[in-house]
């Protein structure tokens, strides 16, 4: 289902080196804009691929939200189920291209809790929707012939663990889980 959404496009904006108290190595920034509805105009949105060792961690948010707390836990409303789908598909879109260039990187997604402002609805930490999204995508997109799948549903983080880049698929998830939960990973 999936490999029949195609994403948005892409544009790389450029590589970005961590701040004071950033827990990342670098960045790798994109940006990418949704078509125009009936409702809305087009948004753009910022995918940041933060390199955590030879990990990425994959965020994004509605490039309006940048300088709220709570950008990537924001519900924005404008998109019906087809285009939401395709801003995930779109987020997934980099893995390939960032494997070009870093061929032993693992990746992983952390699906934040959902937060309606609306109704002041927070969505569980655990197994929330998001997370449900992306393990569906990433089986469906990436198969497991690169990748093992690794997921902590009570966290709602998700793991694609690079089989190249390790002997033991399972002992390297538990070392990406150990640095994420040491560097205190969030989002």
């Amino acid at each position: 289902m999936f490999d029949r959404i195609q994403p948005f496009e892409l544009k790389y904006i450029q590589k970005a080196s961590p701040k004071e108290g950033d827990a990342f190595d670098f960045s790798l920034i994109y940006k990418f804009y949704t078509d125009r509805t009936k409702e809305y105009q087009r948004l753009k949105y910022i995918i940041r691929a933060e390199a955590y060792e030879d990990v990425f961690a994959i965020k994004f948010y509605a490039a309006r939200d940048r300088k709220l707390d709570n950008k990537y836990n924001r519900i924005v409303k404008a998109h019906d189920y087809r285009g939401a789908m395709r801003i995930f598909v779109t987020c997934a879109s980099i893995i390939p291209i960032i494997i070009e260039k870093y061929p032993n990187f693992s990746f992983a997604v952390n699906g934040a809790e959902s937060m309606d402002i609306e109704s002041d609805k927070v969505e569980s930490r655990a197994n929330n929707q998001r997370f449900r999204i992306y393990k569906n995508i990433a089986l469906n997109l990436f198969g497991r012939k690169m990748f093992e799948h690794i997921e902590y549903k009570n966290v709602s983080s998700y793991i694609l663990v690079n089989r190249n880049s390790c002997q033991d698929v399972q002992e390297k998830a538990e070392c990406i889980k150990e640095m994420f939960f040491s560097r205190g990973f969030e989002g």
